[in-house]
């Protein structure tokens, strides 16, 4: 009962199709926040000369790009790529999470791969997430549910071994003058934030890999027994920072075997750097730099 009342909380409904948001006075989030302004809205929409076509193109045709993405983002994938009506659609979840113990997030995408035929999917970060600064600063309940959800992240930000993650880790420990350590949340463009978000970008992506349905697809085929699945989704790593607009590519793309993963446009992400020592010490490693 628990498990089901968790996943409704921190997952947004389930491959929600969305229209293009261009910011303007006119869709500005200020001031929307009644019911009346939903319906105004839908009004809107009604008397749009484009609404038929709108509505067919999104039974027409299929999605290409599935995203999963964090619920705290405002700028949904539609308003960030400028997508048409109907090409995506989305998942979202405190922290732009995968795991094959999520039910809702996993049945999405099979549901997105067998039902939809998507081409694509992405897990999409972003900077400044506050799923990702909640598992670096604490949260106010230890035992309650938004902690047990970002658990995973909790762990990888107590374990990283990268460079960026690492001082922010040691920056933050008590010490002479304070004692409790450091309690304020990090700005979003602090380096070691911004690490843990794209690494927690990764860890999804590797999750699909390993865990989804693809998983299983990829390995039968890597394998040449069983029969053809016709499963030909390419996964992706993206992070959007919300203070320039840009997307980079965090450079984990995979898709199936023997198949060349498309060239990903967007910038890429200068590989990470580790430190050497001990992965399960808390403070910082006083060790020589792997590149």
């Amino acid at each position: 009962m628990f498990t089901n009342i968790l996943l409704l909380a921190t997952t947004a409904i389930a491959l929600a199709v969305h229209a293009a948001e261009i910011p303007t006075k006119a869709n500005s989030t200020i001031k929307f926040d009644t019911l009346d302004a939903l319906y105004k809205g839908n009004q809107r929409f009604r008397a749009s000369a484009g609404r038929r076509a709108v509505a067919a193109r999104v039974v027409e045709e299929p999605p290409s790009f599935m995203f999963i993405g964090c619920l705290d983002n405002r700028l949904s994938p539609a308003a960030i790529f400028q997508t048409p009506v109907g090409s995506i659609v989305s998942q979202s979840n405190i922290a732009n999470q995968y795991s094959s113990k999520d039910i809702t997030t996993d049945t999405a995408v099979t549901y997105a791969v067998e039902t939809l035929n998507v081409k694509h999917i992405i897990v999409l970060g972003h900077y400044g997430c506050k799923g990702v600064q909640t598992a670096i600063n604490g949260t106010k309940s230890s035992n309650g549910p938004a902690t047990k959800w970002i658990q995973p992240v909790i762990d990888m930000y107590r374990r990283s071994r990268r460079q960026e993650i690492v001082q922010l880790r040691d920056s933050r420990m008590p010490r002479r003058g304070l004692r409790h350590g450091v309690t304020e949340a990090p700005n979003a463009d602090e380096p070691g934030f911004r690490a843990l978000v794209e690494d927690n970008v990764k860890k999804s992506v590797n999750a699909l890999r390993s865990q989804s349905i693809l998983a299983k697809a990829y390995q039968r085929s890597a394998k040449g027994n069983g029969k053809n699945t016709g499963i030909e989704v390419f996964v992706h790593g993206l992070v959007h920072d919300p203070a320039t607009g840009e997307v980079k590519n965090l450079g984990v793309s995979f898709g199936p075997p023997g198949k060349k993963v498309p060239k990903v446009p967007f910038a890429a992400i200068a590989a990470a750097k580790n430190f050497q020592g001990d992965k399960h010490l808390p403070g910082f490693f006083m060790g020589k730099k792997l590149s």
